[in-house]
């Protein structure tokens, strides 16, 4: 077929853009994600997670592919949302208690919707005219409310572990003597985080090139929180091996067991020692926006940047995380680049270009949803988002507190609680929870010891529901005795 000429063939690839065939699918796929919400919410569903073999599944997936479609003229299978739906992980269930990813606010669907079909790749101003000062707006009003500062802003970029890389670069370019982005790196970096910081730190060091020596593993208290008096004798020991620490990274709140660092006790270090402060607050951040819980946060108004997810806490869906900077120009220092195919002549802090602050050249749409809460809602929304899951936590700690058999690691300051139990073995309980249902929690390991992990992101799940965690579990204990 000759460019522009009309396509003859009735399967062809116009027929996909038809507008009667995307309002059918629409109103089709709405009916069908209204009746999952319905059954969701109301624990309609026999398991939160419908456990299978990893291996029996991918072969479900290859065969069912095999076969393809009785009706060849549909984009895709007419059942491949009801089947997808089914073999998912059911976060709007409020029986929901596992990893730390955000049980999404259902009209945020139609916006990603939107999003995607305009799929305005912001990389430059010209691919994000709606998005990129959207972006830019809210990041400045955001940042601010952070308290950090009338010079603040910040970028969206595709999860945490993507925001602490960048921050990490824009620390090395700011704290070198050198120009490490065009010259290389040639002094041994270093950064002092602590033993019990998300793993993505240690990779970010590594991704840099500073090696396994370049982190900096700070010893933490019993209730895993950096030990203060430690930091020096870290630094101390880093300069003694030729490293040139670079920063201090604070832990608010640690993945594993949600522990927050003395930010000020931090802050105060770095500050004595040139260091920049850099805060990992993908997942604990959010409590800024609650008056009730934000004091775990202290001090994160010092720090040079700051990383928080918007899809943890804050009801966002995935991937969508703010890096926010107190000197918004440290933004441009990650990458010092030149694209002449991509940017006009000008100065180098242009912000309505985002890939000079980003790894990401084609980025989605994060803003819009961003935008459309705080412009809607203001912390509002988010506060009572933040109030409700750290108070469930909080009453599933006093739950288990009040029953015998059970351990409590610390008392929550987030909405991550670890607990165990002192009869039964806890990586077996976990096990025959996954496989059996209905709960989905999950488990993680201190000092060689299996504890039991709750992440309360589900603001429907009620203390009725967090007590049948309980509950299940005993009764899943014992059936081995």
């Amino acid at each position: 077929m000759k460019p522009f000429e009309k396509p003859t063939n009735p399967s062809h690839w116009s027929n996909h853009y038809g507008l009667e065939r995307f309002q059918k699918g629409g109103h089709q796929t709405l009916e069908t994600l209204m009746e999952y919400l319905r059954i969701s919410q109301s624990q309609g569903l026999d398991y939160v997670l419908p456990f299978k073999d990893p291996n029996a599944r991918l072969e479900m997936w290859r065969q069912e592919m095999q076969k393809g479609s009785d009706a060849r003229n549909g984009l895709v299978r007419g059942d491949l949302l009801s089947r997808v739906l089914e073999r998912s992980n059911h976060l709007h269930d409020p029986r929901y208690a596992g990893h730390q990813v955000a049980v999404p606010l259902p009209e945020l669907a139609w916006i990603t919707a939107a999003t995607a079909l305009l799929n305005n790749g912001m990389a430059i101003d010209e691919m994000g005219p709606a998005s990129s000062p959207m972006e830019e707006a809210v990041m400045r009003s955001i940042a601010q409310y952070m308290g950090l500062g009338d010079e603040a802003s910040g970028i969206l970029c595709h999860g945490g572990t993507l925001a602490n890389l960048t921050a990490l670069l824009a620390a090395r370019q700011c704290q070198s003597e050198r120009d490490e982005w065009r010259e290389g790196t040639t002094e041994k970096y270093a950064v002092l985080v602590s033993e019990q910081a998300h793993y993505c730190v240690d990779r970010a060091v590594r991704v840099m090139g500073w090696g396994e020596e370049g982190t900096i593993h700070v010893p933490v208290d019993a209730s895993h929180r950096i030990r203060p008096e430690a930091l020096e004798t870290a630094f101390s020991e880093a300069q003694s091996k030729g490293l040139k620490v670079l920063s201090v990274v604070g832990s608010a709140c640690t993945t594993s067991s949600g522990a927050f660092d003395d930010l000020n006790a931090l802050a105060d270090f770095a500050n004595s020692k040139g260091l920049w402060f850099h805060v990992d607050g993908a997942h604990g951040a959010a409590q800024i926006f609650s008056k009730q819980h934000r004091k775990p946060l202290e001090g994160l108004q010092r720090a040079d940047s700051v990383a928080m997810d918007f899809h943890k806490m804050l009801g966002i869906p995935a991937l969508c995380t703010g890096l926010f900077y107190r000197r918004s120009k440290d933004a441009y220092s990650a990458f010092s680049q030149d694209a002449d195919y991509l940017y006009e002549q000008g100065e180098q802090d242009e912000w309505w270009n985002l890939s000079k602050r980003t790894f990401e050249c084609t980025k989605r749409m994060l803003s819009v949803a961003v935008y459309g809460i705080w412009e809607q809602h203001g912390a509002e929304l988010w506060e009572s988002l933040v109030d409700q899951l750290v108070g469930n936590a909080q009453a599933f700690a006093a739950n288990i507190e009040s029953r015998e058999g059970w351990e409590l690691f610390a008392s929550p300051q987030s909405n991550i609680v670890c607990f165990r139990s002192t009869q039964w073995d806890n990586a077996l309980l976990r096990k025959r929870m996954v496989e059996r249902g209905p709960h989905y929690i999950v488990k993680t390991e201190f000092g060689g010891e299996t504890w039991l992990r709750c992440t309360f992101q589900n603001p429907f799940t009620t203390e009725a529901v967090s007590t049948s965690i309980l509950d299940r579990l005993e009764a899943l204990g014992r059936e081995g005795d």
